[in-house]
């Protein structure tokens, strides 16, 4: 038996350990999970599974729902990165339903935010590099 922990210390080791199980969760699904968008009102996870299957194992398939309706977008998880990025390279595009899918490798909100600041600063940056007329003249 070990001497009483203070409520700081743990809240402080709880919050450590949960941190150190989003970690492994984040690094176990890195590369074989797919964000799926523009999905057609029709399609469900069973649908979503079988439009998938043919470029390898899949772990999991899940359309977003709200109220029972979707939501146009859900995930797919495939067992090895390989698979994944094949089912990106065939199925990005590709017309299911009525209405072309865009698929890629599914990001955590953080790095998502952190990708797009990074894009919309250096077009920032590009654009105070041209002169004034450069800018107009582009838009007419």
């Amino acid at each position: 038996v070990g001497r009483a922990k203070k409520k700081m210390e743990r809240q402080a080791e709880l919050k450590r350990k949960f941190e150190q199980l989003k970690q492994e969760r984040i690094s176990r699904y890195q590369g074989v999970n797919l964000y799926i968008k523009n999905l057609d009102d029709t399609i469900d996870d069973e649908k979503l599974r079988k439009e998938f299957s043919p470029f390898g194992s899949i772990t999991s398939a899940k359309v977003m729902l709200e109220e029972g309706r979707s939501k146009g977008f859900g995930f797919v998880c495939f067992s090895s990165p390989e698979e994944a990025t094949k089912a990106v390279t065939e199925m990005n595009g590709r017309i299911v339903g009525s209405k072309p899918l865009y698929v890629a490798l599914a990001q955590r909100k953080e790095e998502r935010k952190a990708h797009l600041t990074n894009q919309y600063m250096q077009r920032i940056a590009g654009m105070r590099a041209m002169p004034a007329n450069a800018i107009i003249n582009q838009f007419q």
